[in-house]
């Protein structure tokens, strides 16, 4: 049987509508982006991790921050995320690609090694736990692994913005060609009011305080992020 390597491929990039340069804010001792590479490569099924940022100048800060801890970097288009993803894939020959946002400080490693699972055992062409398509998880701690071989197919018929846009669009829109995948929250986790992502000011306070009270120096495991803000629900009646 032939191996099939499977690829994490984060997406950076310094542009954002509500918080430019967020990728690069510091969450305790690293930036966000070393939060959410550090999370990955924590995991047991994936071959390797690279980052994949645009050829936006504003973006070599990024470039340059993964050339210091010696991650891989690789530089594409802007708005076409598809073209970038499909073209970081081929660049390291992946069969598969393991999508990761950059601004995803809280993404959880151990169902990301879940979906590789479930994803490689049922031959799947998309598998994911994303909490915008029903899976549960908590805002911002969701990812999807697609094969390869699909997001060709979609990057060379896809025409839509939206199906640009957004990598995995075109294969979510045609179920019937494609073999797509969801995998619930465990209940441990199955808090889709959390907002772990960050988007606004706010969020990146949030996800401070959360690194704050858990320890600086600590790659913060999302159960005890949920179960932090289930306590302070509990003790105050609020939800963080």
């Amino acid at each position: 049987m032939r191996y099939e390597k499977v690829v994490a491929v984060v997406q950076a990039r310094f542009a954002a509508a509500r918080l430019p340069g967020k990728v690069l804010m510091p969450i305790g001792r690293a930036s966000m982006l070393e939060r959410v590479v550090e999370r990955v490569q924590r995991m047991q099924n994936v071959d390797g991790v690279l980052v994949a940022t645009t050829l936006d100048p504003r973006d070599d800060a990024i470039e340059q921050l993964c050339h210091e801890r010696g991650w891989a970097c690789r530089r594409g288009a802007d708005e076409d995320v598809l073209d970038r993803i499909v073209r970081a894939a081929r660049s390291v020959e992946a069969d598969h690609v393991l999508r990761v946002d950059g601004d995803q400080p809280l993404f959880d490693w151990h169902e990301a090694d879940r979906l590789v699972e479930t994803h490689l055992a049922e031959h799947a062409d998309l598998t994911h736990n994303l909490p915008e398509r029903g899976s549960g998880m908590p805002l911002g701690t969701g990812a999807e692994i697609a094969r390869t071989a699909a997001l060709e197919v979609a990057w060379s018929e896809a025409r839509s913005p939206e199906h640009r846009t957004h990598a995995t669009a075109f294969l979510h829109a045609h179920p019937e060609r494609f073999h797509v995948l969801l995998r619930r929250a465990p209940p441990e986790l199955a808090r889709p009011a959390y907002r772990f992502t960050v988007d606004l000011l706010e969020d990146l306070e949030r996800v401070r305080r959360i690194q704050r009270v858990l320890g600086e120096r600590v790659c913060v495991e999302l159960a005890r992020a949920v179960a932090l803000i289930d306590h302070d629900a509990a003790s105050r009646g609020v939800a963080m």
